[in-house]
């Protein structure tokens, strides 16, 4: 139990006294994680929300394909693109790999199924008549998905917080596509994994509190959001 505490106590003074690579993890773990939201808010919100509001032919299979994303291990999604971003895979010319990038690119492809699969459960529960309206005033499909947008924004705040809340605590990509390089590709989980396995777990814990305060912060949040909304 000592130990315990002694490793929260060391934690505190870490993060007052701005430990370098503790709040260098932080900025780096924010700015992709927040980037690679705003990626997948604009492609899987957006296609999800046509999908359960314009319910398109094939429209079951984007479904199945949106939930399948969503439950997809982040470690076979870093291993994946991991494959494709080496020297010896199709795209590794770019020299991606081991960049932030490269994290950005699969937090995306988290964060995308989550947005577009939440996206289109709360688009189907609109009236279907949205669509019909639109056009008899003259509007198109991209408006009527855009006032669908606006309609469901409650839960697709949620959505997008959710979304946040995964890729800032994800591990396997940031791993596999970052290989965790002191002060260019160190996420907050892969300094906890690396601190921790070096035996310096107040390090470890110091990145971890963080880690917690951030994916707190976000779930916190998205109720209150979410009740403003809809006052």
């Amino acid at each position: 139990m000592n130990f315990l505490l002694d490793g929260f106590g060391q934690a505190i003074s870490l993060l007052v006294s701005g430990d370098a690579d503790t709040w260098q993890a932080v900025w780096l773990s924010l700015w992709t994680s927040l980037l690679a939201v705003a990626i997948g808010t604009a492609l899987g919100a957006t296609l999800g929300t046509y999908v359960g509001l314009v319910r398109p032919r094939g429209s079951a299979f984007f479904v199945a394909l949106f939930r399948v994303g969503m439950s997809a291990p982040t470690v076979v999604i870093g291993l994946v693109l991991y494959g494709l971003l080496c020297s010896r895979g199709p795209l590794g010319g770019l020299g991606l790999l081991y960049t932030p990038a490269a994290i950005v690119i699969g937090q995306t492809l988290l964060a995308t199924p989550i947005l577009a699969s939440l996206g289109q459960a709360a688009a189907a529960s609109l009236d279907t008549r949205l669509v019909e309206t639109v056009r008899t005033h003259g509007g198109g499909t991209l408006l009527a998905v855009r006032l669908a947008m606006s309609e469901t924004r409650p839960a697709l705040t949620t959505a997008v917080l959710s979304a946040f809340g995964r890729c800032i605590t994800e591990l396997g990509i940031a791993l596999a596509v970052g290989g965790g390089i002191r002060h260019l590709t160190r996420t907050l989980p892969t300094l906890v994994s690396l601190e921790t396995s070096r035996g310096e777990f107040d390090r470890g814990l110091a990145a971890g509190l963080i880690l917690v305060l951030l994916a707190c912060g976000a779930a916190l949040i998205a109720p209150f959001v979410s009740r403003e909304r809809r006052r």
